[in-house]
């Protein structure tokens, strides 16, 4: 009796066990497979396009035209010797992907004497300047409240940095934010990339 007793409950306890691991094992499935989902459908997502327009490569026409004319055949990035020009990603959707386009306070544009990615360029996206002209990709835009001068604090980097003769941003007085000339700025980005307050950001022309 005791034998049959126990033999059942070996078997009781070995059936429940199992169902246990069966279930537990189960739910380590649906678990791994709700997560792959969530993992793959992040991956899917995309990014809502900046507020403001990406600076584009020097030369480049209005935005509208520049997309309907550049073909992201990458011809003006592999033509940048200082690896300057780069594209956009896939995070920003298949209408923007694979733009060429600029972080200039990441990576300054040193507008490079004969401009290769404009000669580049066979689509008309991007143009060369009239004679005498400056190229220009943006504008210097100082945050006032970052700014070191603007704290009281002693900072000329920006001014120091930047390649316009005259300069084209400039500092006054403590307690005075640094000044950006809009006629002078290239927006080559040399400040920004400068700037220990992070005070400086580079919007595209307009």
């Amino acid at each position: 009796m005791s034998d049959n007793g126990n033999a059942c409950s070996r078997r009781d306890f070995f059936s429940a066990m199992f169902k246990e691991l069966a279930g537990a094992a189960g739910t380590v499935a649906t678990t791994f497979t709700e997560s792959m989902a969530l993992v793959e459908g992040a991956g899917a997502k995309t990014i809502p396009p900046p507020a403001k327009p990406f600076v584009r490569p020097p030369g480049a026409v209005a935005e509208a035209t520049f997309l309907s004319l550049c073909t992201r055949c990458d011809d003006c990035v592999k033509a940048c010797p200082e690896w300057v020009v780069r594209k956009t990603g896939p995070e920003f959707g298949k209408r923007l992907e694979g733009y060429p386009m600029l972080l200039p306070a990441t990576n300054p544009c040193v507008f490079c004497t004969g401009l290769p990615c404009i000669t580049a360029c066979k689509t008309g996206a991007l143009v060369p300047p009239a004679a005498g002209v400056p190229v220009r990709i943006g504008l210097a835009v100082v945050d006032n409240a970052r700014c070191y001068m603007g704290q009281s604090q002693p900072c000329d980097y920006c001014v120091k940095e930047c390649p316009v003769k005259p300069k084209a941003i400039s500092v006054a007085a403590r307690g005075l934010s640094a000044g950006v000339n809009a006629d002078l700025c290239t927006g080559c980005g040399e400040c920004a990339q400068i700037c220990p307050a992070n005070a400086i950001t580079i919007e595209a022309k307009r």
